[in-house]
């Protein structure tokens, strides 16, 4: 596919949403976000499929092509990009904002082996005025493993000293649970629905029920992530079940890779769309209801209560 040129833009204030297609939102402290968030693990190369398939999409992902597509999801009403804070990407997006998009920025902080350190780290991301900043999951999940997931406290708090909405990731149902009970200061969490720390590329079905079940137990609002499996399942399904088994109050970042399907992320709106608009009655979650409460104590391990 031909490389696309500059996208141009009318001029607007940044968080402004073209209501071509209507998603409904969800509160991240302050800002509203679309339940569907475009993902931006394939403008970095992170296919979670092949060193084949990332080298694709590195080839296929220039600035102008990162920067139509997300013109392409603005015009189909998705108001938020998650993407990582590495240098690329930073650019990136200041040229897009440079040229009148609107997109808000979810910034995930990048692997600890990327930088030396991640207050000042923080310091680079907060230029670029993300909404929000979150911690690495992978990284999460080593620190928790390690003994040592309390260090990350005075980060969270630095991220809410520069202004930010305050997220934690993780792939492991059980430190989502974990940071929640503790009660770490956060806005958000962003948790997998399939556990890459513990199973990486083997995407078992059984992962999602355990993520969705700690999902409906915590009330703070979750971003899901692999949602599609990183390509492997189908759209319509996967979007279906997640949105059957978390919150309304919750969203999705999914990644869409544009190069063979150049309507994707058109399709996956007006998906998404569908679905919320379903009536409620015909929305019944296939593991539970809704309902939680906003205590943190008698969640179990496997996020029941």
């Amino acid at each position: 596919m031909p490389v696309l040129g500059a996208p141009i833009f009318l001029k607007r204030s940044r968080g402004a949403q073209n209501n071509t297609m209507k998603l409904s939102t969800i509160s991240i402290a302050s800002h509203s976000v679309t339940r569907l968030i475009i993902g931006g693990n394939p403008y970095s190369g992170i296919s979670h499929s092949s060193a084949a398939v990332s080298k694709a999409m590195i080839d296929y992902y220039t600035a102008h092509q990162i920067m139509a597509d997300l013109r392409q999801a603005e015009e189909n009403g998705i108001n938020t990009v998650l993407a990582r804070a590495d240098r690329h990407i930073m650019r990136v997006l200041n040229e897009y904002w440079n040229t009148g998009g609107t997109i808000q920025w979810i910034a995930q902080t990048p692997k600890d082996t990327e930088y030396a350190d991640l207050n000042e780290y923080l310091q680079i991301i907060a230029r670029y005025k993300p909404i929000a900043i979150y911690h690495h999951g992978g990284t999460t999940d080593k620190l928790y493993a390690e003994g040592r997931l309390g260090s990350l406290r005075e980060s969270l708090k630095y991220i809410r000293d520069i202004g930010c909405a305050v997220g934690l990731g993780t792939h492991d149902p059980l430190v989502l649970k974990h940071c929640y009970t503790e009660g770490y200061d956060v806005d958000f969490y962003v948790c997998a629905l399939y556990n890459h720390t513990r199973h990486e590329e083997l995407y078992l079905p059984d992962d999602r029920y355990a993520a969705f079940a700690t999902i409906k137990a915590i009330p703070i609002p979750i971003i899901a992530i692999k949602v599609l499996a990183a390509g492997r399942n189908e759209p319509r399904e996967a979007l279906q079940l997640a949105l059957e088994n978390i919150k309304p109050t919750d969203a999705m970042a999914v990644g869409m890779y544009t190069q063979f399907q150049t309507d994707q992320i058109r399709q996956n709106a007006r998906t998404v769309a569908q679905l919320i608009r379903k009536p409620k009655n015909e929305s019944n979650c296939r593991t539970g209801s809704y309902g939680h409460s906003g205590s943190r104590r008698g969640i179990r391990c496997d996020g029941a209560r």
